[in-house]
């Protein structure tokens, strides 16, 4: 769901407009004027920013028995799919959390998400559906079509009794379609379960993402290389594994509407845990 470009060097710029309001102007300076027939056309200009991706380097080893590389012929296969699974769940990790040191800068990082404060007096570990409406509120409206929700698992409960009070009754604010795949919907958008976020109670258990927002740099395919020579005398074969990536939001702060609270394409929940 990301924006994934294939990196030509070790650095790779992308531009956006640094658009932070549209309060007095538009596209981080633009302004348009009405004008009569015969007035003049003021110019003014739109204002620009640049991204820097820079690969990282990920890398994983082991050492193989050589027994087990001679008497289970479906190790190589195994590991031909097993490593790139491994890979992805340590970059999905960076994408969320990473700090930007020698690694991605996470979304949950990011100075452009927004913290939809607990509410007064709500109890610890603790989902409403007023923290979902509000979280949903914040999102980017350009993004809403797009936007899904990441949850940990413990979370899951929680989301899958809400509902909104309609007259007497209710109606759900989570949803799953029984006659097809199990993919749970929160207000309409997909539901991820995952563990790679913050568990029950904490910041950003429960976030709403539009992932075309965040930039995903790939400099290098994964290398899966073997040596019989540096373990020699120990009877055991090294494996190394090397992916050079990087991650970064392509928006760089909060945006400011017109009218209302600030927006973004990375909305989570605070802290409910005292």
């Amino acid at each position: 769901r990301a924006t994934v470009i294939t990196m030509s060097n070790l650095t790779q710029v992308m531009p956006f407009v640094d658009a932070t309001t549209n309060v007095g102007s538009v596209f981080g300076g633009m302004i348009f004027y009405w004008t009569p027939e015969s007035g003049d056309i003021l110019t003014n200009n739109a204002k620009f920013g640049r991204v820097k991706l820079e690969a990282n380097k990920l890398t994983g080893g082991a050492a193989v028995p050589n027994e087990l590389w001679a008497d289970a012929p479906a190790l190589s296969s195994w590991l031909m799919q097993a490593v790139p699974q491994g890979i992805a769940f340590y970059e999905d990790v960076a994408f969320f959390t990473g700090d930007g040191g020698n690694q991605p800068l996470g979304i949950l990082n990011a100075p452009a998400r927004v913290v939809v404060a607990k509410e007064s007096g709500q109890a610890d570990d603790t989902i409403l559906v007023e923290n979902v409406l509000k979280i949903y509120s914040r999102m980017l409206p350009s993004s809403l079509g797009r936007a899904v929700w990441v949850a940990n698992q413990t979370t899951f409960e929680q989301l899958m009794t809400l509902s909104i009070a309609v007259g007497t009754g209710g109606a759900p604010v989570a949803l799953v379609n029984i006659h097809a795949d199990p993919v749970p919907t929160l207000l309409g958008r997909p539901l991820i379960i995952t563990e790679k976020v913050p568990v029950l109670g904490e910041e950003a258990d429960l976030g709403f993402y539009d992932f075309g927002h965040y930039l995903i740099g790939d400099r290098q395919a994964v290398s899966m290389e073997t040596s019989e020579h540096a373990r020699f005398l120990n009877d055991e074969t090294l494996l190394r594994v090397i992916e050079r990536v990087d991650g970064r939001p392509w928006v760089q702060s909060a945006f400011q509407p017109l009218n209302g609270d600030t927006v973004s394409p990375f909305v989570v929940l605070g802290e409910r845990d005292t």
